[in-house]
């Protein structure tokens, strides 16, 4: 099924992702609404940035009043826009990007669904993929049927720390400076030649000696000292630029369970050539975040071109095969294919 109804199943992190903001401007919009002003709210933010989690908070918050359906492939039949009849007065879409298909005929159901929002009372919030959004808004205008913007921002470090940390108990897991054992001694021995005339010879006297020159960088550098943590973290919030779902997969590959150190986390940067055709493929996976083989051969209209190319895109580690069979861009590659997409202008 493309649909799901349901409450609440995301788990809120209202002060770890330090969206009160945002949160408060979707609340005010919604006591706005209550009293007569109805303004539709897009909550856009690009792959794994966090939508679903906001707009399940805001699903939390608004039990009693909201009803959630969350879009999983891209939508065929318009069955799967209607609300049901015991809907609330605000509805919630999740994954809207799934509501077109990128080829000639492919947006009936997109129309439909903004002629839906238009002519309900209803107040409309939805999440949509940052790509997606930008190009539909581009072609449709789609800002107009959304006049309450929610872009989500990037998380900062310490909102990254908090994120990661959720997951484990206090203390639970250990950081280590893999370097600790490499640093040089503060005080060693050498052996000082003593040459002795009467007997011809030299004699080697142990000396022990200061190692001056490790201690002035130490002193000096003792306030720039990091912690192994602080320096896992900040590697993390470098490689990901403070996206939440990147930043858990760094995470995840450097973790040797309970223990991690700086040097284990990993830097990702990925050296792209394709031809244009798989470019295109590869943006189309980018903006929809995950798409089935099928789906890839409807819009290039080829199934022959379509394994050809998610081939060339698996053997460059660029995308992955989830467990439902979808196509995603690996989270780790994410930013060099953002980067590569924009520089051919396949997505903006």
């Amino acid at each position: 099924m493309g649909t799901q109804h349901s409450g609440s199943e995301e788990n809120g992190f209202v002060e770890v992702l330090g969206l009160r903001d945002e949160i408060g401007e979707i609340q005010a919009s919604i006591a706005d609404y209550e009293i007569g002003k109805k303004l539709n709210i897009a909550i856009v933010a690009g792959t794994l940035a966090g939508k679903t989690t906001l707009l399940g908070e805001i699903e939390k918050i608004n039990l009693s009043r909201a009803t959630g359906i969350t879009f999983s492939e891209i939508v065929r039949d318009r069955k799967e826009i209607s609300l049901p009849d015991d809907a609330k007065r605000i509805a919630l879409f999740d994954n809207c990007h799934y509501l077109y298909m990128r080829k000639p005929g492919g947006f009936d159901i997109f129309y439909e669904f903004l002629d839906m929002i238009s002519s309900q009372e209803r107040l409309f919030i939805t999440t949509w993929n940052l790509f997606s959004w930008r190009y539909l808004n581009e072609a449709f205008g789609l800002e107009r049927y959304f006049p309450v913007q929610i872009f989500i921002p990037a998380f900062d470090k310490e909102n990254l720390r908090l994120f990661i940390f959720k997951r484990y108990g206090k203390a639970e897991i250990r950081f280590y400076n893999g370097k600790e054992s490499e640093e040089e001694p503060l005080i060693y021995i050498v052996k000082y030649p003593l040459e002795f005339s009467s007997l011809g010879r030299k004699i080697l006297i142990p000396v022990p000696k200061i190692n001056t020159p490790y201690l002035k960088s130490r002193l000096l550098n003792k306030k720039e000292t990091q912690t192994a943590e602080d320096r896992v973290f900040e590697k993390i919030y470098q490689e990901s630029k403070g996206n939440p779902g990147i930043a858990w997969k760094i995470w995840e590959l450097g973790l040797d369970y309970p223990r991690i150190q700086p040097e284990d986390v990993g830097q990702f940067s990925f050296d792209i050539e394709l031809e244009y055709e798989e470019a295109f493929v590869l943006s189309l996976i980018l903006s929809y975040q995950a798409l089935e083989k099928t789906e890839i051969a409807e819009m290039i209209g080829s199934a022959f071109r379509t394994d050809e190319i998610i081939f060339r895109l698996l053997n460059q580690e660029l995308i992955f095969k989830d467990e439902v069979g979808s196509f995603r861009v690996r989270p780790e590659a994410l930013h060099s294919v953002v980067a590569y997409m924009e520089k051919l202008r396949l997505v903006w």
